[in-house]
Formats: structure tokens, C-alpha cells, sequence
């Protein structure tokens, strides 16, 4: 399954070494929404027709996907999760894909909006 990954889970992120075992399909793509900084060496999507976030799409195998959720605190628990795990499309050159993303299911945790759509991942680096 395909995962659109916007933040510290890109390459360069602090947490990219949790896709290892992940295949980089596209290293530019794109889906509608607005992405936020946290505060907290993150970032968070919700989905908008209004914005563009870019990051990259993996190929996830079906064993790192647990240890992802636990990353994103998803749990499949609305009452419990930070984040939500649904799928989208996303663009990728002349490409549709559908692939998984997270997305905030807080909007507590959306602090600052980062109008370029892309996060630095300098910002999330330990």
C-alpha cells in the first residue's frame, strides 16, 4: 500500500529511518490540503480543495505499518487518535495515486500554517 508521507518521515526527517524497508515510489507529489506547523517538530494536513501539500510517495510493506501507526499515535481508536489515516489521491507528475496519509484529527495541534505547503524537515531534525 502507498503512503504520502509531508514530514518527518521524509527523507532527511528524523523519522525517516522508519522507512528503511520502504520502497520511494515518487520523490515529488502533491494532494489538496493545508499543512500546519504543531509546535512540536511536526507537521499536520487536513485535507482543503484551497491549498497544496507536497511530499513523497512510499511503498509500504505490510509489516511496518504497526510500528507507522504507532509513529502517528493511530490506533483506528476516533475517540483516542491524534491522527487519522484515511486514503487520497495525489498527483505525482502526469500520475494519479491513491495512497494513505495522516491527517490531524485535532485541530488543538494545528498552530501555524505553513502557506508554502512543503515542511522543511530541517524544523524536525533531533
Amino acid at each position: 500500500m502507498l503512503l504520502f508521507a509531508y514530514g518527518t518521515l521524509k527523507q532527511g526527517g528524523k523519522y525517516h529511518c522508519y522507512l528503511e524497508e520502504a520502497e520511494l515510489v515518487e520523490e515529488q507529489a502533491t494532494a489538496k490540503g493545508t499543512l500546519y506547523d504543531t509546535g512540536m517538530g511536526y507537521p499536520a494536513m487536513v485535507l482543503s480543495d484551497n491549498g497544496q501539500v507536497e511530499g513523497e510517495i512510499y511503498e509500504i510493506p505490510d509489516v511496518l505499518w504497526p510500528a507507522l501507526d504507532y509513529l502517528e499515535d493511530y490506533s483506528g481508536n476516533p475517540e483516542t487518535d491524534l491522527y487519522e489515516k484515511v486514503t487520497i489521491t495525489v498527483q505525482a507528475g502526469s500520475e494519479t495515486l491513491e495512497t494513505l496519509v495522516y491527517l490531524a484529527k485535532d485541530e488543538k495541534i494545528l498552530k501555524q500554517q505553513i502557506s508554502t505547503g512543503t515542511w522543511d524537515v530541517v524544523h524536525s531534525v533531533v
